[in-house]
């Protein structure tokens, strides 16, 4: 009986957390490539939570938000390279949480200038 129980008080109180995968680049503009690093390995977060069903925040998870969260850590950062997201549960049927999670490093897009080319000879 006792192992019954332990099984299934493990059952309830189970989580997971599994990778997203990575992505190489992620920023407002697509153009983007030259960069600056500034802070390697941020951390942002998203979660959701809720008590017998009642969130305390409305909507899911939002990579927006984990994003914002890192790009603030530095005034000057408007781009995170080698980032990867982690999704992350706790489900009790009383406490629920529900955790996206993204690493990556803060950079600052470094403005690009290209030269008209001139070949001799042309005016």
């Amino acid at each position: 009986m006792s192992r019954m129980l332990a099984v299934v008080g493990l059952t309830v109180l189970s989580g997971c957390t599994v990778s997203l995968g990575r992505t190489g680049l992620i920023a407002d503009d697509a153009d983007v490539v030259p960069m600056k690093l500034l802070r390697p390995g941020v951390v942002g977060r998203s979660c959701r939570a809720s008590v017998l069903g009642v969130p305390f925040r409305a909507g899911p998870p939002t990579v927006a938000e984990a994003l914002a969260e890192m790009l603030a850590k530095d005034p000057e950062g408007n781009v995170v390279t080698h980032a990867e997201m982690t999704w992350s549960e706790v489900v009790t049927g009383v406490y629920n949480r529900r955790c996206l999670e993204m690493r990556g490093d803060v950079a600052r897009a470094v403005p690009l200038i290209r030269l008209p080319h001139h070949v001799p000879g042309n005016r």
